[in-house]
């Protein structure tokens, strides 16, 4: 996901060496400086796509929360029915163990 920057490591080298810098630690600075360049550089475009995506995740989670939700009511409704029904049928079996219980002598 990152991008390299442009970086001629012998180009710099040789002003390193020019400028009294032994070649040895020359090179080994351009290649450390490279390898750095490299691995941590991060472009506005890579910013972009993360943001994109995280964006696009964040959407997703909503949906599933919204989708969540709608669940939960939907099992609320069930709930309650079930509830009603388990009321009215103990009410019945009350109501006939009451009359079977009047008709005992």
């Amino acid at each position: 996901m990152t991008m390299p920057i442009k970086f001629d490591t012998l180009e710099y080298a040789k002003k390193l060496i020019a400028a009294g810098v032994p070649q040895t630690q020359a090179e080994a600075q351009s290649q450390a400086l490279q390898e750095a360049l490299i691995e941590g550089t991060v472009t506005p475009g890579d910013l972009l796509m993360l943001k994109t995506d995280m964006i696009a995740r964040i959407e997703m989670l909503k949906q599933g929360q919204d989708m969540l939700k709608l669940d939960v009511e939907a099992l609320k409704h069930k709930l309650t029915w079930l509830a009603g029904s388990f009321f009215f049928l103990h009410a019945v079996e009350i109501g006939a163990l009451a009359h079977i219980i009047g008709r005992l002598p």
